[in-house]
């Protein structure tokens, strides 16, 4: 009995690497291939060269617990950060005093935690475009980082300021420390 055999790869226009048919990029050379049927690219169009950065799903999460929306700005979403910080800080600052208060913060962390790993998990697998890092990024790392070195050094701002800041702090407040 006759079987066929199955195309594993075929070689890239650009470079000649060997590529799996189902690849948007050579591995090699970084270039995006468009037209997944037809590789046989003319030699005047020049490559669209694309760099995959890998994005660790350890590194946005661990983000997005220190502070909802720093998971986003590292899987380059400025958008949805600065919607899951601003969201989390008028629900924490705000007078929302009635039953669900807690609820709805937990709410927002819980999504920019997972939001900010189904993303990263979308960069890696190409199923999405990844435009870089936002710089606010290294802006919000930075303001959290004075308001920890101030707290720190000086006591102000005081515990419960910072509980409103930080979800880590607020939802493990009850966690007495040696």
């Amino acid at each position: 009995m006759g079987s066929k055999k199955e195309q594993i790869g075929r070689h890239c226009p650009y470079c000649g690497a060997i590529i799996t048919f189902d690849e948007y990029f050579c591995r090699a050379c970084h270039t995006k291939l468009t037209d997944q049927l037809n590789l046989d690219v003319p030699s005047h169009v020049k490559p669209d060269t694309y760099v995959i950065p890998d994005r660790k799903f350890w590194i946005s999460v661990p983000l997005s617990c220190c502070f909802p929306g720093l998971g986003q700005f590292y899987n380059g979403d400025t958008l949805k950060g600065v919607g899951f910080g601003i969201a989390y800080l008028i629900v924490s600052f705000g007078n929302i005093n009635g039953q669900y208060y807690e609820a709805l913060l937990a709410w927002i962390w819980a999504l920019a935690l997972v939001e900010a790993q189904i993303a990263a998990f979308r960069i890696n697998s190409y199923a999405r475009q990844f435009r870089g890092t936002s710089y606010l990024l290294w802006i919000g790392i930075a303001g959290l980082g004075v308001i920890v070195l101030m707290h720190l050094y000086t006591g102000l701002p005081d515990v419960q300021y910072l509980r409103k800041i930080f979800p880590v702090a607020y939802f493990f407040q009850n966690i007495q420390v040696f």
